[in-house]
């Protein structure tokens, strides 16, 4: 599988309907990955958002959104 590195994307991490976590390009309907902890699909999220300049990750959470461009580098990304 190849991926266009040159554009941006916005990565979503949201709980699937068996209680997992996707991760998911924005637009596309297929996940990327899932996960069974949230944190684990937020770092491959975040991963993957590193390896192409400018794009960003979205969490979707029972708690409400959080974007996020750059590593949290300094708090925690639990999401519930």
């Amino acid at each position: 599988m190849r991926y266009d590195l040159k554009g941006t994307t916005v990565f979503c991490v949201m709980r699937g309907c068996w209680g997992q976590w996707n991760v998911l390009a924005d637009g596309f309907e297929k996940r990327l990955a899932a996960f069974d902890n949230c944190d684990d699909a937020i770092e491959f999220a975040q991963d993957l958002a590193d390896a192409k300049d400018g794009s960003s990750v979205r969490i979707y959470a029972e708690n409400g959104v959080k974007s996020m461009t750059d590593r949290d580098a300094g708090g925690s990304n639990q999401a519930k």
